[in-house]
């Protein structure tokens, strides 16, 4: 486990922090040290970076958000840029597939053209999004949720379904085939 000191090496090794910038006072999270980062001047993008206690790995606040609401999402597991998004059990279809379809979701489609195959990504549709529910578990690939957090957390506080976030590891491109 990391203590301040350690973070803190973690935090000043960050490719964000460039010159000009500083990190400031630590904050102890549940599971990790916040450090906002500190400038002389304007600085858009990014509102610091947090290093996981047990892990060591850095995740770099953005600043669409106030840094409050991305320091509770990062205690309640959203620490990572890209998850899976593991279906336990629905509840409430109908809204299930309302919440789901918020997240943007989606899928890629193989094409092969002048002997190249391009992996193309467009939208799931809704159809589809309801066919991958009729198995369960279901797996949602490579999603990026720090726009889209809060859809989730007002789906498990209603329980319309339950579900799991993992990190995605993998490339990127590989998404709910």
């Amino acid at each position: 486990m990391l203590d301040e000191n350690d973070a803190r090496v973690s935090a000043s090794g960050s490719a964000v922090l460039r010159e000009g910038l500083r990190l400031g006072e630590a904050r102890e999270l549940r599971d990790g040290w916040y450090f906002p980062f500190l400038s002389e001047g304007s600085m858009a993008g990014c509102n610091g970076v947090i290093v996981n206690k047990q892990t060591g790995q850095l995740f770099h606040l953005g600043s669409a958000f106030p840094v409050e609401r991305d320091l509770e999402l990062y205690d309640r597991g959203y620490q990572f840029d890209s998850y899976d998004l593991v279906i336990l059990e629905v509840r409430d279809r109908k809204q299930t597939l309302h919440a789901l379809s918020r997240l943007h979701l989606d899928v890629v489609e193989p094409r092969t053209e002048h002997g190249a195959v391009w992996q193309v990504p467009r939208r799931m549709t809704s159809a589809e999004l309801s066919a991958k529910l009729d198995q369960l578990p279901c797996i949602l690939t490579a999603i990026r949720l720090y726009f889209d957090a809060e859809q989730l957390e007002r789906a498990r506080v209603a329980g319309w379904f339950t579900f799991e976030t993992r990190e995605h590891v993998g490339h990127p491109i590989e998404k709910n085939k």
